[in-house]
């Protein structure tokens, strides 16, 4: 479970900017169903299930998306997928000489198998200069590992505490870590067990998916392939009211007939060279007559748009509620009717699951004190350095029933566009 992640110094973000996941104990509205108690003991606090972030074009939302990605994916490939001297791909705020210079900084707070972990590192292009990692085992904070690039020698100087077991492995670990790598990264390589669940909190808990990447159809029509798993989607698609009877799968073998007739021979050449003799799955929906109830077969183009994207969402949807994953998507409203990212919002505030969601979307209609309290609201926007903050709706205070939607598009929290007249025609 998430709690906080945090981050200084990266693209839009110049200071340090925070977004929990701490539910308020001021607010008590839908307790039940949009919090939950972590597996864990008394100094977690109570969690939220989702968050939604607004602001304009531009105020940052994407980069905090991105912040985090870039963190998951520094520990799960730094040292796989990298070599020596290889540049690390993080982008510092730049338009002051101090933050060109500076290092980027994430940090992480999060529960894995009942033990709060809090990780960071500060990096830039050339090398991760800190990195740090504290357990709290039964409560009790330990800073099993402190690594800190000396300037004046160097090289990297470790700090490992006793409870960061195997006094020798811990040195090798250390001399094995290259400048552009993590040491997290490189001692679950070398087959540290102690480390493995923090690990596995990036590898198997958290789901990231920005703007660029998005949702394709290809993990729902895999989970189509088992016919419990087909019932599922088919029962989660028509909880939003599609009226859809079965989906099948179809394959299908590449051939040189499915390109376009008028394809250049040499590109053309090069697709078959490529591609023929793949087989290719495709999802079919039946949907049924209205007079004679029997199954009419539509492909996958002749559905709407919505259709189609509700599809590419209902397997991950089921798979972060089934194994109460972290869930992180940026644009969440993207070809979808505003009722149904109500809907898929619903799915994951129920009792009973630990499964959390953190989007960005432009859909207003979300700022319903029926669907999100007051606390899972933030807002981005520039400062007066064209630099991102992130605040919480919380602080303004707002009264139980207020009309958060209005009050928003009002500008009473910030968070909008700043429009000017232009004549576009004038000279």
């Amino acid at each position: 479970m998430l709690i906080e992640f945090s981050v200084t110094n990266y693209r839009s973000i110049l200071e340090r900017q925070t977004l929990n996941m701490t539910a308020s104990t001021y607010f008590k509205e839908l307790e039940s169903l949009n919090t939950f108690v972590p597996d864990q003991d008394d100094g977690v606090p109570r969690l939220l299930r989702s968050t939604v972030l607004y602001g304009p074009n531009a105020s940052g939302k994407s980069t905090l998306i991105q912040a985090l990605q870039f963190m998951e994916l520094q520990v799960l490939n730094s040292q796989k997928e990298s070599q020596a001297g290889d540049a690390i791909d993080v982008v510092p705020f730049k338009l002051t000489a101090a933050s060109r210079a500076a290092d980027s900084e994430f940090e992480i707070a999060f529960v894995e198998q009942g033990v709060r972990y809090e990780y960071g590192f500060c990096c830039n292009r050339e090398r991760f200069t800190e990195e740090w990692l504290i357990a709290y085992p039964l409560g009790r904070a330990q800073k099993w590992f402190h690594r800190v690039f000396d300037t004046d020698a160097g090289k990297d100087a470790y700090k490992f505490s006793t409870s960061f077991l195997g006094g020798r492995q811990r040195q090798t670990l250390a001399a094995q870590t290259r400048p552009n790598a993590l040491f997290f990264s490189t001692a679950i390589q070398l087959n540290n067990e102690q480390l493995k669940p923090a690990f596995d909190w990036f590898k198997l808990r958290l789901r990231v998916f920005d703007s660029k990447r998005g949702f394709g159809p290809g993990y729902t029509v895999q989970r189509c392939g088992k016919d419990e798993d087909r019932r599922r989607v088919v029962a989660f698609m028509n909880s939003a009211d599609l009226s859809i009877a079965d989906i099948q799968l179809k394959e299908t073998v590449f051939s040189a007939d499915i390109l376009p007739k008028g394809m250049p021979a040499a590109i053309k050449d090069e697709f078959l060279k490529d591609m023929e003799g793949r087989k290719f799955v495709e999802p079919l929906f039946f949907h049924k007559d209205v007079n004679t109830q029997e199954t009419i077969e539509f492909d996958e183009e002749d559905e709407s748009d919505g259709t189609r994207a509700l599809f590419a969402f209902a397997g991950h949807w089921l798979d972060v509620i089934e194994n109460e994953r972290v869930l992180v998507v940026d644009e969440l409203d993207t070809s979808l009717h505003p009722l149904l990212v109500h809907h898929l919002v619903k799915c994951l505030h129920h009792e009973g699951t630990k499964a959390q969601l953190v989007f960005t979307t432009h859909d207003t209609t979300l700022l319903s004190q029926k669907l999100l309290r007051r606390d899972q609201v933030w807002f981005m926007e520039k400062d007066d350095k064209s630099a991102t903050r992130l605040y919480p709706l919380s602080d303004f205070s707002p009264r139980d029933n207020e009309a958060i939607e209005r009050g928003y598009l009002n500008g009473r929290y910030g968070g909008i566009p700043f429009l000017k007249d232009l004549d576009f025609y004038g000279v």
